[in-house]
């Protein structure tokens, strides 16, 4: 399956839009992930950015310059792995629905 069908079945009900070079997914009303050919960007929130930044495969997410304190982009290779895919796409709800207050 292609993974913007697996990111899609992987998460509950979310809204897509056209963001970042790809598509971003919005659950509860707050950006959770966003997927695009240099990979799965990925809200992690401020709480949980050092444990996930610090994992194989993830580095800061970097727009304009400036490397983000709540968002990380994941590698493609390690999305492979339906288990880590799962894992990640959990981070990107749990931080929407957290800054969403949902």
């Amino acid at each position: 399956m292609e993974l913007l069908e697996r990111v899609r079945a992987g998460l509950p009900p979310a809204e897509e839009k056209r963001m970042f070079g790809g598509v971003a997914f919005m659950v509860d009303g707050a950006l959770a992930c966003s997927l695009s050919p240099r990979g799965l960007l990925v809200r992690t929130g401020p709480e949980a950015f050092d444990a996930a930044a610090g994992r194989p495969g993830v580095q800061p997410m970097v727009m304009g310059g400036r490397a983000s304190r709540s968002w990380v982009e994941v590698d493609l290779a390690v999305l492979e792995d339906a288990d880590v895919l799962r894992e990640w796409l959990d981070v990107g709800v749990a931080a929407a629905r957290a800054a969403g207050g949902s």
